[in-house]
């Protein structure tokens, strides 16, 4: 969808028809039974805030409550601002890329944090190159994690943590069995196209906690940088 506005990017995603999504955080399709957050990049997780214009943050309450009592699913995208030299936050730009998120309440803050996926060991076997990053359309853009990628990267590195070295199946027997998290080295939001990955080199088996925190903050960072924070933690204790 080259050169699509915002609002045309929202009224097509959730079926509205709005002329304008200026001073707007959020959009609410009934039929789908979604709502879409705005989510500035410069602020966290945080999607509304009382701090915010007033107008917008009692509009924004309504969609909550959708999603807090009657099971609406929350999604976001990330928008980029730009301060003018009045100090007046405008928009700059979007993201097009669609994501499912899990509410917090903190009072009378909310955030859209991410929910952690554990994907499907399966692989086609078609021997056929593995592609990451391919945009699809479901009911919303999401950017496509293969499968096959997942499994080409454990059947070469194995299901140890390469960041703290736990091993489920160590500590928990059969239950742990096979159990691991796959970490994109390059997130796969900010590649934005599709790439043929390398499952050795662009992916790692990570432990769910060392995942979390390598995307904790808003931002991502390598796997080298945590092994480094963990061993300058432990080896100080």
């Amino acid at each position: 969808m080259a050169n699509e506005t915002r609002t045309e990017f929202v009224n097509r995603v959730m079926g509205l028809s709005f002329k304008s999504t200026q001073g707007k955080y959020s959009y609410c399709s009934d039929s789908k039974k979604q709502i879409l957050f705005s989510l500035n990049v410069g602020n966290g997780d945080v999607i509304l805030s009382p701090s915010w214009s007033r107008n917008g943050y009692s509009h924004s309450l309504k969609h909550i409550d959708k999603v807090l009592n009657q099971g609406y699913d929350l999604l976001v995208f990330e928008t980029i601002t730009k301060k003018n030299k009045k100090g007046e936050t405008l928009a700059n730009g979007f993201n097009p890329l669609i994501e499912k998120r899990k509410l917090v309440v903190e009072g009378d803050i909310f955030k859209a944090v991410q929910i952690e996926v554990t994907q499907s060991k399966e692989t086609t076997g078609s021997g056929s190159s593995i592609f990451e990053g391919a945009k699809k359309t479901i009911t919303v853009n999401a950017y496509e994690r293969d499968p096959q990628a997942r499994q080409a990267c454990l059947d070469e590195l194995g299901y140890l943590c390469k960041i703290c070295e736990f091993d489920f199946e160590k500590t928990y027997g059969e239950r742990g069995k096979e159990f691991i998290h796959v970490h994109h080295i390059v997130p796969l939001s900010e590649i934005k196209k599709e790439y043929e990955v390398d499952p050795v080199k662009d992916l790692i088996p990570v432990c769910p906690n060392c995942h979390a925190m390598l995307h904790r903050k808003g931002h991502t960072i390598s796997p080298n940088e945590l092994k480094c924070i963990i061993f300058k933690h432990v080896g100080s204790e």
